[in-house]
């Protein structure tokens, strides 16, 4: 009994202790079950945390974004410049998070925050490798050029860059195949508009430039979708991508407006009416304004017709009015004997004599031109003049002796009539001389054509012939005798005033002048740049056949008196908006486009078909880095310097394109003593402005596409706990705004 109640009481006191291990156990099953949840409660607090916190960063990475935007959006300058408050960046607080689109220099990263200006690079999808130049699209800016890319990559590698965007056949659209029906056009505009070098050659229009369109491709052409793709291109890794993709884009783009916003004039096209209206938005003068877009007009055009617009003319290769005589005289007194004795030759010798002893007189000197035209012409009045002799000897000879009593006995009687025929006939005949001439001049490197050409005044019309060779004269002469009884030939020029026309054959006016001598005899009205409407001066003589007396180039920007460096005409399309300083708007003078010049008319114009297109790859000269200035035709390391200098020096951008003119270094191609367009001439303003013309269709001041890179943070204890960025191409020039790329970047 006690051995059974002993081993029930051991069984009991283990079954107890065992109970209590286990509950023991139970319980700290339960704590380790509580703990494990409480830490998993705790981790999934914790990322729960870590996701919202990452959201509120994502969304203050987009808030960044969404102020880029609306800073953008806000951002009505007819400029952009890297010292707008868009350039500089911002950042904000709120509570526990902040977004910032602000680049500090303390800081490392592989994508920097801030707003980046598209245009500010080069567009791979736009430019070339070319040296050849005409200033007409950016395929002529040079993605060689640029010094970052020359170092890390081969000339191999910067073609196969252009080649990979032409796909598989490795030219512009279907290789061989027109694709854009221009080659008809191409080959006969005076452009070189693929920049080789050539200008209308016959595949011009083929397989060029123009035929790769990115946003419509032709055949297999494979643009650039992102500028990573670049990595695609052999040569170009990972590395040397980083290295370079701060230089290029694929989004810059160019709308051709002025200032105002409105649609800039396409000068190959617009009538002078609306070339007009342009440039007295800038302030010209009407009257001015309306002969320079009549000018213009005749440089682009092959007609070879003025154009006439509110009654101004324009400037074709023409002759024009260079000199008007309108009352040269003289008289001759002749012996009745003497023209018995020699009869039609001896009067003409004498008139011949006292001309050019008048002549001699007031011009001190005759030229063979003027004494070949009076032989001519006293020469042709030789008939006429038989009349006039026989005329004075019948007149003039003395009474027959049977004449002689019938008038005594008449004189006798009484009868006046009988008296008069009674007296003694003079001995000597006076005969009045006036020579006249209208003197044309070619200023021209080529022979003018005026066959079917005619000269009216208030007297008459005269037809015209033939040809005037390059830089020559016509003389277009008349001559008027008056003896007793008789008048030989008629005038053409009002002794005291008349107007002038030239017409070519079709009628068109080619010029029109007029003058007002007040009768003032041997004085010839002279212009000083023939293309001029008024005449310059008045002289007794006159310069018929030879350059005028008052002929001065260097009143305007000639350099001497064989300076025909202003008298272009190009007959052909505009190549670049830079070629309207070729237009002449006044007295030996062209458009000026050089510091202190007329540049502000450039902002108007354009030579975009259809303005309305907008240009891919232009380059924004406020906000470019040195190197992709660099790219520019014509621009070097000391130019691209001047340009960054001339900002920074006002804490200013260029307010339009025409304003980089005030660079004085811009025209230094016109002050180095040599013909760098071979013209014959040397440091002309033409020259001067070369360097504006290769680049001015390939600038802007204004642009459309911007990169932003935002970052938002979360901040709990001074300590970050969530960040994100956000990268995103902005189109503000899309009517509404549009993202054209979006992304958010991993960490660095």
């Amino acid at each position: 009994m006690n051995f059974r109640k002993s081993l029930t009481d051991t069984l009991r006191k283990e079954d107890g202790q065992i109970a209590l291990i286990l509950a023991f156990a139970f319980l700290a099953l339960l704590g380790a079950i509580g703990g494990s949840f409480l830490y998993r409660m705790r981790l999934e607090q914790r990322a729960a945390s870590n996701y919202q916190d990452s959201v509120k960063a994502h969304y203050l990475a987009e808030a960044g974004i969404e102020r880029a935007t609306a800073e953008l959006r806000n951002d009505n300058n007819e400029y952009d410049d890297l010292y707008e408050s868009w350039a500089l960046g911002f950042k904000e607080t709120w509570e526990e998070g902040k977004y910032s689109v602000y680049y500090e220099e303390k800081e490392e990263s592989k994508e920097r925050l801030g707003i980046f200006d598209e245009a500010a690079k080069i567009n791979i999808n736009a430019v070339g490798m070319n040296n050849y130049n005409d200033g007409w699209t950016p395929y002529e800016i040079s993605l060689a050029a640029i010094e970052v890319l020359n170092k890390k990559l081969s000339s191999d590698v910067i073609k196969a860059i252009i080649v990979y965007r032409y796909g598989p056949d490795g030219a512009p659209g279907v290789k061989g195949v027109d694709d854009d029906e221009d080659n008809s056009l191409l080959q006969t505009d005076g452009i070189d508009n693929d920049a080789d070098g050539k200008i209308d050659e016959l595949d011009e229009g083929i397989d060029e430039p123009d035929e790769f369109r990115p946003q419509q491709p032709y055949g297999d052409d494979n643009p650039f979708d992102t500028v990573e793709e670049i990595k695609l291109v052999p040569g170009i890794g990972e590395v040397i991508f980083n290295e370079i993709k701060g230089y290029l884009t694929i989004y810059s783009y160019d709308k051709n407006l002025d200032k105002e916003g409105k649609l800039r004039i396409n000068i190959n096209k617009a009538p002078p009416s609306k070339i007009s209206q342009a440039l007295q938005e800038v302030g010209m003068p009407a009257e001015k304004a309306e002969q320079i877009a009549v000018n213009i007009v005749d440089f682009r055009d092959e007609d070879n017709f003025p154009t006439a617009y509110q009654g101004k003319y324009g400037i074709e290769r023409t002759p024009y009015i260079n000199e008007v005589m309108p009352n040269f005289t003289t008289s001759v007194r002749v012996a009745v004997e003497e023209l018995i004795e020699g009869g039609v030759e001896f009067l003409k010798d004498k008139i011949k004599g006292e001309i050019k002893k008048k002549l001699k007189e007031k011009m001190k000197g005759i030229v063979p031109v003027l004494e070949k035209e009076i032989e001519k012409s006293t020469s042709s009045k030789e008939e006429e003049l038989k009349k006039g002799v026989q005329r004075i000897i019948e007149d003039y000879q003395p009474l027959k002796e049977e004449n002689k009593i019938i008038t005594k006995l008449f004189r006798l009687l009484g009868d006046k009539t009988a008296q008069a025929a009674e007296k003694k006939p003079p001995k000597k005949a006076k005969i009045e001389i006036e020579i006249e001439w209208i003197e044309l001049f070619n200023p021209y490197e080529v022979p003018c054509e005026i066959g079917g050409w005619q000269i009216k005044t208030s007297l008459g019309t005269r037809a015209l012939g033939g040809k005037i060779s390059s830089r020559s004269y016509r003389l277009i002469f008349n001559m008027v005798i008056a003896m007793p009884g008789l008048n030989i030939g008629k005038e053409i020029l009002g002794d005291n005033k008349d107007t002038v026309i030239l017409r070519n054959k079709r009628r068109n006016i080619v010029d029109k002048v007029s003058y007002s001598s007040y009768g003032l005899p041997w004085s010839a009205w002279e212009k000083n740049d023939p293309r001029n409407r008024e005449f310059a001066s008045i002289l007794p003589g006159g310069s018929p056949g030879f350059r005028n007396w008052f002929w001065m180039p260097e009143v305007g920007e000639g350099k001497n008196k064989n300076d025909y460096s202003s008298f272009y005409v190009k007959d052909k399309p505009f190549a670049n908006i830079g070629e309207i300083g070729f237009i002449h708007c006044e007295e030996w003078r062209t458009i000026r486009l050089e510091q202190g010049g007329e540049w502000q008319i450039l902002d108007k114009i354009t030579v975009a078909d259809p303005p309305e297109k907008p240009v891919q790859g232009r380059i924004n000269i406020n906000t470019a880095s040195k190197q992709v200035l660099e790219a520019l035709p014509g621009i070097d390391s000391i130019l691209s310097q001047a340009i960054i200098n001339y900002g920074n020096s006002k804490k200013r951008p260029f307010n339009e394109i025409g304003e980089i003119l005030q660079i004085l270094l811009l025209a230094r191609l016109g002050s180095n003593g040599k013909d760098d367009d071979k013209d014959g001439y040397t440091d002309e303003e033409d020259e001067r402005e070369a360097i504006f013309r290769s680049l001015s269709n390939l600038i802007t001041t204004r642009s459309n596409c911007f990169t932003v890179i935002s970052r938002g943070e979360v901040v709990k204890n001074d300590e970050i706990v969530a960040e994100r960025k956000i990268k995103a191409v902005i189109d503000r020039g899309s009517l509404p705004i549009k993202i054209k790329y979006y992304r958010e970047l991993s960490e660095d």
